[in-house]
């Protein structure tokens, strides 16, 4: 028999107990020896409610370090302060909450949260096409939605509606297009500039967009009225095409000030709800406070895939919250050019949990997240800890054994660079739409009970990643490793290859790893066209395994068990339609020996 070979999941840092989860990517080198790395604590989560399968929760903070979470299905609060670590009792929210995230802390005082862009929250089929919320005139939205702000403590709070002037978007619903309404504040953050100033994202069509735009606008009154400032994304085009995934523009943007004085925006480009269909968050900066963007370029590693928050920590920290599939949070200590040191709340998918959370600033170097997890509504309190460390480089060390614990020699084992990418999965039948919608090949491909895992990558020479062949004992060694989050897979003939992602740190146990291989091969297959050009982020379904192939077009698949004789291929350019689909049975050696040619349509 074979079968797909899952990995080796990362550790859950959700527990009932206070967890300590290190991070130890280095960033600065302040000694021939020395580096630094983050401490990252996740404390007890507080039970909020029973309910799993929620996407409206959401957390903001004051002046004072008051932190105020919200679950509007009950139309209630409750408030912390002392970090996140215990909760007053619940307080009726305002009425209008429909689940608004977006929210901003105010210099002089008060918090600024958005509550509502709709008399009432209703499903996703349903928005879609029905009228748009609100009145137009000169320029003018006179919107239906609605912003509470509250003082430091979130004792008190007052509700308005808001005007925004925006004389270029939609004045009607654009129903043919997967985003098609004017503007709407919806996640993110709102931030005050120097001047007193507030700037928000919101995301939309303007007249003559094909996909979602990202703008920002900014207010001089608090809030009450906002004004166009500038245009973050728009590109009709995917500027990534050899992803896979459904291309949706840029949505649910959030952004920040960097200590710098540069402004990060982090953005939506994924438009499936597929958990594993898979278009990476995008991130972009400004010089100039906001009126002028760099183009966005996915950010680094792959952050899957929606609903991102970002939050600047006193000690120079970037966090990034985000989910589908799970719910995380990642940290950058470079501004957001690169992400590390990923903490996972849960690996739950669709339909427990939609992926979509919240954070918000807790204190100096504090945050406090929310989101669902098995059990229910919860939020835990995460501390951020700069820490140096000696040495900044070490021995990276393991054996390769096989299923019976016997030393296997010669196996290949590479050290390749921290990845998050999880689009592995096993087929499960399920329905054609989802909320209503169509989804094309749904029926072949749904992800029922099982989140993306972390994708077999074969060892390839041009990658250039460091390899070392283990001795007679199946021991293998890598000299001066720095300290950091690798992958490491691991190839030995007649045996399914292995991998897993690896922390390693200034402890000793994170520096040594054993790994058991199962009999069985890789397999390295390879998608072109008809002009023999290599496809990359094509489906490859081989039975009931899928994956996507890479930026050559390669696909990997990790085999247990003795090959089957003949196998059962689909493969296709989902959400393109440049390919026709082939689905054909050919012999197992074919895999390899011949490439799969997809025919242009």
């Amino acid at each position: 028999m074979y079968k797909y070979k899952p990995i080796s999941r990362a550790l859950l840092f959700v527990t009932a107990m206070c967890v300590l989860a290190m991070g130890f990517i280095p960033t600065a080198v302040t000694g021939e020896d020395e580096t630094e790395i983050l401490n990252i604590t996740v404390g007890k989560p507080t039970l909020l409610d029973n309910l799993e399968y929620q996407s409206y929760s959401s957390v903001s903070g004051s002046r004072t370090g008051i932190v105020a979470a919200f679950y509007p299905w009950k139309k209630v609060y409750r408030t912390s302060a002392d970090g996140g670590v215990t909760w007053g009792p619940p307080m009726a929210s305002p009425p209008q909450h429909g689940g608004g995230s977006t929210s901003g802390t105010l210099r002089d005082g008060g918090v600024i949260k958005y509550l509502t862009d709709a008399d009432e929250t209703i499903g996703e089929a349903e928005e879609r096409v029905r009228p748009m919320v609100g009145e137009y005139k000169d320029g003018w939205f006179m919107l239906h939605s609605t912003f509470a702000w509250f003082n430091d403590d979130f004792t008190e709070y007052e509700v308005a509606p808001v005007q925004v002037y925006m004389p270029d978007a939609v004045t009607t619903k654009q129903t043919h297009l997967a985003m098609g309404s004017w503007p709407s504040f919806e996640r993110g953050n709102m931030i005050q500039l120097d001047n007193g100033d507030l700037l928000t994202p919101l995301q939309g069509v303007f007249k003559g967009d094909t996909k979602g735009r990202t703008i920002l606008c900014v207010s001089s009154d608090q809030g009450h009225k906002w004004r166009y400032y500038a245009t973050v994304a728009v590109d009709p085009q995917d500027s990534s095409p050899e992803l896979p995934g459904q291309y949706l523009g840029y949505a649910e943007p959030s952004i920040e000030l960097l200590p710098d004085g540069q402004m990060i925006c982090v953005m939506r480009t994924q438009y499936s709800h597929l958990p594993g269909e898979y278009r990476p968050l995008h991130v972009s900066w400004s010089s100039d406070l906001g009126k002028t963007w760099t183009k966005p370029i996915p950010t680094r590693p792959h952050l899957m895939n929606i609903a991102p928050k970002l939050i600047v920590l006193e000690n120079g920290v970037v966090a990034l919250e985000y989910g589908r599939p799970g719910f995380h949070v990642a940290f950058s200590l470079d501004n957001g050019h690169t992400w590390q040191d990923r903490v996972s709340f849960t690996h739950l998918s669709e339909p427990c949990i939609t992926g979509q959370f919240d954070m918000a600033k807790a204190g100096p170097n504090k945050l406090v997240a929310i989101g669902s997890a098995t059990g229910g509504t919860k939020v835990w309190p995460i501390t951020v800890e700069r820490v140096k460390v000696s040495p900044g480089e070490v021995a990276l060390t393991g054996q390769v054994l096989d299923e019976q614990g016997k030393p296997i020699a010669g196996a290949m084992v590479e050290r390749g660079p921290n990845r998050y990418t999880a689009d592995d999965w096993p087929v499960i039948p399920g329905p054609e739409s989802w909320g209503g919608v169509a989804q094309p090949h749904f029926a072949e491909l749904m992800v029922a009970h099982e989140s993306p895992t972390l994708a077999y990558r074969s060892i390839q020479e041009e990658n250039g990643y460091p390899t070392v062949r283990s001795d007679v004992q199946g021991q293998f060694r890598f000299q001066s490793v720095q300290l950091g989050e690798y992958v490491l897979t691991v190839e030995a003939k007649g045996y399914a290859p292995h991998h897993r992602h690896i922390k390693v740190g200034p402890k000793p146990e994170s520096r040594s790893q054993e790994f058991r291989l199962k009999a069985g091969r890789k397999v390295r297959g390879k998608v072109v066209d008809q002009a023999g050009e290599s496809v990359a982020g094509a489906c490859v379904g081989v039975g009931l395994w899928h994956c996507h192939t890479d930026s050559r077009g390669f696909f990997h698949w990790s085999v247990e068990g003795p090959p089957p004789e003949q196998v059962e291929i689909k493969v296709y350019k989902r959400y393109s339609d440049r390919y026709e689909t082939l689905k054909t049975t050919v012999p197992f050696s074919q895999l390899e020996s011949q490439s799969i040619t997809l025919k242009n349509r």
